[in-house]
């Protein structure tokens, strides 16, 4: 069998060790002549990590209440001939609101003083008879018994004139009474009866009423584990007495916010607190009165009711857009002094106006990203700038933008 012919002239790899060699220097050569990759780092808004003391309040639902809140009631019978006011008004105290018919009670006032002017003229008489025979007795011209008589006469005159007087001062009272006033400053309800109504107590006996609202009342309820915290702020044995004194379990400063939400410009001050928890609900009722010179509360009114509690000492304390929220918790974006952006979890203690208190986690003195944690991840670099400084720089390069887009727009 014949044998098959093999190959053998093929080019030695040996001939091609040259140009490899060669191609492999050349790639080594461009690969260094290439410029080294570098990441920018990214810029963010920093600020640092305070301390502070942090005051902790509690927050409600208040209702708004009269300081006073009158009836008007009718006092004696009557038809009511006029209605002087306009409902819903601020009316003074003393001015006239309804008129009675007044017509017998003006009879009765001048039968009674008619009377009077006859048991005075009883009485004088009876003076001018002890007064003649007082020396005819003592000359013994007249009988003890006509002297005895005399002055029995005379102090039973007496007596009646007294009880006239009283009665003219009974029925003028009454007389006054057919004039309903205001009994206080304040704003005047709806009337509960029109002209030619009987009043009194024949008739309808409420009549309107008057409610103060300058100051005004907030009433709200407290847990008693806040109670608890306002009264442990309470460190003095005399500020506790002067509380207790003034029935009040605690004192502090109410703000509260008006329908808008806006807040109310004055402050209250917590003028009574209930003795007693409501076993049902576990809150008692405190009470603060406000100033309400331009009547911007009315009673009846629900309102948002803040009131510090305690306050925490040398707290930790970041913005509240430094922080973030995932599956894992509460964290912040810190930059280390290396420039490293660290992804860290916090322990939130309180939140409130002032900021978030920190539990634990961070401390003082250490850099948060508040703006521009979105370009930034954990280990990334970043350039840790003020807020001045950063809106410094995003102005540069939006003007060095504007300039190099105007500088490719084609020639006119």
């Amino acid at each position: 069998m014949p044998q098959p012919h093999i190959r053998t002239d093929f080019p030695s790899f040996r001939h091609l060790s040259f140009p490899l060699s060669v191609l492999l220097l050349s790639l080594s050569i461009s690969a260094c002549n290439q410029p080294e990759v570098t990441i920018a780092p990214k810029m963010v808004v920093v600020e640092k990590v305070t301390t502070a003391t942090v005051p902790l309040y509690g927050n409600y639902i208040g209702v708004t209440q009269a300081s006073l809140d009158v009836e008007v009631r009718a006092r004696v019978d009557g038809f009511v001939e006029e209605k002087r006011f306009i409902e819903g008004s601020a009316v003074k105290a003393g001015e006239l609101l309804y008129q009675i018919d007044n017509k017998p009670y003006v009879a009765v006032v001048n039968r009674l003083k008619a009377k009077l002017a006859s048991q005075q003229a009883i009485v004088e008489k009876a003076e001018r008879d002890v007064i003649r025979l007082k020396p005819l007795y003592e000359q013994d011209a007249a009988s003890q018994l006509d002297y005895d008589n005399a002055l029995s006469t005379l102090a039973q005159a007496r007596s009646n004139l007294i009880a006239s007087h009283a009665e003219v001062e009974e029925a003028q009272l009454e007389l006054s009474y057919t004039e309903i006033k205001a009994p206080i400053d304040g704003l005047v309800s709806r009337s509960e009866v029109d002209i030619g109504a009987l009043v009194g107590s024949k008739g309808q006996s409420l009549l309107t009423r008057v409610k103060q609202v300058d100051p005004i009342y907030v009433s709200f309820n407290m847990s008693a584990l806040d109670y608890l915290n306002a009264q442990r702020r309470l460190t003095s044995y005399s500020a506790k007495k002067e509380a207790e004194t003034e029935g009040k379990a605690l004192a502090g400063f109410v703000r509260i916010t008006l329908p808008d939400n806006s807040e109310y410009c004055y402050l209250g001050d917590v003028s009574f607190t209930d003795p007693q928890v409501n076993p049902n609900t576990g809150t008692f009722e405190v009470r603060a009165i406000l100033p309400n010179p331009e009547k911007e509360l009315l009673p009846g009114q629900y309102t948002n009711v803040r009131i510090k509690l305690s306050e925490t000492p040398n707290a930790v304390v970041i913005p509240q857009k430094a922080t973030q929220v995932d599956q894992g918790g509460v964290y912040v974006m810190v930059v280390l002094p290396s420039n490293i952006v660290e992804r860290r979890f916090i322990v939130i203690d309180h939140q409130g106006i002032e900021g978030v208190m920190v539990k634990s986690g961070l401390k003082a003195g250490e850099m948060v990203i508040t703006e521009g944690m979105h370009r930034v991840r954990h280990g990334q670099l970043a350039e840790p700038l003020s807020a001045k400084e950063y809106a410094a720089k995003e102005d540069e390069m939006a003007k060095a933008g504007a300039l190099k887009h105007q500088a490719l727009e084609p020639q006119k």
